[in-house]
């Protein structure tokens, strides 16, 4: 890319073989998530809050190889992990959503113009609806067109 990046290694579960290929501890390891051999962190479109196997946020990287390779590697790789898939769509931009425990993870995949493919994994904790329904709910739009924000419960 032509921002700042630093690369990324390749991770495994700690528990399988191979697992001495994680990186040390550090910005650029993710123990609870598959990260491809080769793949570069967009630093400046990336959020990570949190460490280890508890943080949130979004990560950018591009990865080698097609968008069609990084879909295959992340759902082969993702239930390594402990995540259980939820919906996959596969298209120009692949959708794959998985849940682990209390989060929710979404990877997002496209093809980059140049070389490699862009994806963009996405971990959250999973919520509840801020609006539960039933007549005391309130509208999401107040009479005056303005959006009515309603705090999670």
């Amino acid at each position: 890319g032509c921002g700042p990046s630093a690369p990324l290694a390749a991770s495994s579960r700690p528990d399988q073989p191979g697992a001495d290929n994680v990186a040390a501890p550090g910005f650029a390891q993710f123990s609870d998530i598959p990260v491809p051999a080769g793949a570069d962190m967009d630093l400046e479109r990336s959020l990570v809050l949190g460490d280890r196997d508890a943080w949130i946020g979004r990560l950018v990287m591009t990865v080698p190889g097609s968008a069609g390779q990084a879909y295959d590697f992340y759902v082969a790789e993702m239930p390594k992990f402990g995540w259980v898939p939820v919906t996959m769509v596969r298209g120009g931009t692949s959708v794959l959503t998985y849940s682990h425990g209390d989060r929710v993870a979404t990877v997002q995949i496209s093809d980059r113009t140049i070389a490699g493919a862009a994806v963009s994994l996405t971990v959250s904790p999973r919520g509840k609806p801020a609006l539960q329904g039933g007549p005391e709910s309130p509208p999401a739009f107040d009479s005056g067109g303005g959006i009515r924000t309603t705090p999670i419960r």
